[in-house]
């Protein structure tokens, strides 16, 4: 197959040397699948990105992430146009043809969510290319009703989750190609093979992601306390209102024997989790999918997570699953409010179980679930199914 692949451009392409940007990683491990398979793939992606694909610049450098949503509205124009003449036997887009999207409202916090809309009189005319969109977000705030005015103008849709894909089931109106797992290259991943961590008297437990309300970093940091265990946070503070919320709800709390990371390089990140007593992720929200949770899995080191979205999925019996349903916890909470304090206590509760699961066993999951070779198997099958959909239609 002949595969335009369009990807995002805040972010560079780059492989294992991703330092943040779960959409990116699986870009660069799905292209170089595919390419390995004979397919002729091209990326279409800013200039500093690294891909055995044929690059195509669209931007010569990354914008960056909250810099210019117009910079990305032209490169995203011009990947659409230059993927077009290219004739490829479908379009593979993961940002929702941004060029066809208007911004009504900026984005300022989790409860100021921006207000955006296709446009289609500014959408470019794809003729009788297929276009495939691979949902990475929440079915929330404006995604939703963008998925459903593509599906309405038959571009197709694959979900990253089963629980992602019950939430837009019906907007994507029967355009849903199917669900297909996010991977990692498990080989950057090693599981270590001594108890010692359960015991060492510089145990702790790590967090790491976006410091913002909905990942809940200020769960994992005052549950850790309360189990008396100190804490490795690993995340990036780009925009202000993740700023602000480390400055409120973060670094207030840190204590002497907590470590506060920048987003590190494979080696150090996967060392993090492997020595690590657990891996917390306290969201406050639907976790679409939650890269997070197969790293973690994949060296050995059990996951507390809530019972939402995607993550009792991903996890399954391996996983510790935290009673949530019952509790009143909201993304947009600005405050530790009384419910989110009995959110703290499970967590805290059930730290020391993480001691009852077997390193190979969660090692195995990700190997059976969450392996390239799933990724690329899984795209492979939904790609001709468009193909042969859109030769119907």
């Amino acid at each position: 197959m002949k595969i335009c692949v369009i990807a995002p451009t805040v972010i560079p392409v780059v492989g294992s040397k991703q330092l943040y940007g779960g959409i990116e990683l699986v870009i660069s491990l799905a292209v170089d699948e595919l390419v390995a398979r004979g397919h002729d793939v091209y990326l279409f992606a800013s200039g500093d990105s690294e891909t055995k694909a044929h690059l195509v610049p669209v931007v010569q450098k990354a914008i960056g992430i909250g810099e210019s949503f117009i910079k990305e509205h032209q490169a995203n124009k011009r990947a659409y146009k230059e993927a077009i003449a290219a004739r490829p036997d479908l379009i593979w887009d993961h940002t929702l043809a941004l060029h066809s999207q208007e911004m009504l409202k900026r984005f300022d916090s989790a409860s100021s969510p921006a207000k955006i809309s296709i446009n289609e009189d500014i959408m470019l005319e794809t003729n009788d290319i297929p276009i495939v969109h691979t949902l990475h977000g929440p079915a929330k705030d404006h995604l939703p009703d963008i998925v459903s005015s593509l599906a309405s103008l038959g571009h197709y849709f694959i979900t990253i989750s089963h629980d992602q894909a019950k939430r837009y089931y019906t907007f994507m109106k029967r355009q849903h190609l199917g669900t297909v797992y996010n991977a990692i290259d498990i080989q950057q991943y090693r599981v270590s093979k001594s108890p010692s961590k359960f015991y060492n008297p510089n145990r702790y437990v790590f967090w790491i992601g976006r410091y913002s309300p909905e990942k809940g970093a200020h769960i994992a940091l005052h549950a850790a306390h309360k189990a008396g265990f100190p804490i490795r946070l690993m995340g990036m503070q780009n925009e202000v209102y993740e700023k602000e919320y480390f400055q409120k709800m973060i670094q207030p709390y840190v204590k002497k024997n907590d470590k506060i990371y920048p987003p590190l390089g494979i080696q150090e990140k996967s060392k993090l989790f492997r020595n690590a007593y657990v891996t917390l992720m306290t969201n406050l929200w639907h976790e679409p999918f939650g890269l997070v949770s197969i790293e973690s899995m994949a060296s050995g080191t059990a996951v507390i997570a809530p019972d939402k979205g995607a993550l009792p999925e991903l996890l399954g019996k391996t996983g510790i699953i935290i009673q949530t349903n019952d509790l009143k916890i909201y993304e947009t909470d600005t405050l530790i409010t009384p419910d989110q304090e009995q959110y703290i206590e499970r967590v805290a509760k059930h730290i020391k179980d993480a001691r009852k699961k077997k390193p190979e066993i969660l090692r195995e999951r990700v190997e059976n679930l969450f392996s390239v070779k799933q990724l690329a198997d899984g795209y492979e099958e939904a790609f001709a199914k468009a193909i042969y959909f859109k030769m119907i239609s």
